[in-house]
């Protein structure tokens, strides 16, 4: 008898640890995609800059709006991991 309440607790950690891998995925997937958005706010910062060098004062503003947009982005998801975790 007491070896099938242990078998019982073994299963209940079960589901507790394959929801707890499942959300390190998740927040490495979700870590992964804000590096790409980080990279691509990086990207945008200096091309604006070598724009502004050079003259060109255009790209300033739709860039600047872009990367307003990304970092609510980033916001928006750093909510929803507080909000989960």
């Amino acid at each position: 008898m007491g070896g099938r309440r242990q078998e019982r607790g073994e299963d209940q950690l079960k589901p507790n640890q394959s929801q707890r891998h499942q959300r390190s995925q998740v927040f490495s997937a979700l870590l992964l995609f804000n590096l790409v958005l980080v990279l691509l706010q990086l990207w945008l910062f200096v091309s604006v800059l070598e724009g502004v060098i050079h003259g060109h004062m255009a790209m300033a503003v739709p860039a600047g709006i872009a990367s307003i947009g990304l970092f609510a982005v980033n916001l928006w998801m750093l909510r929803g991991i507080i909000r989960t975790g």
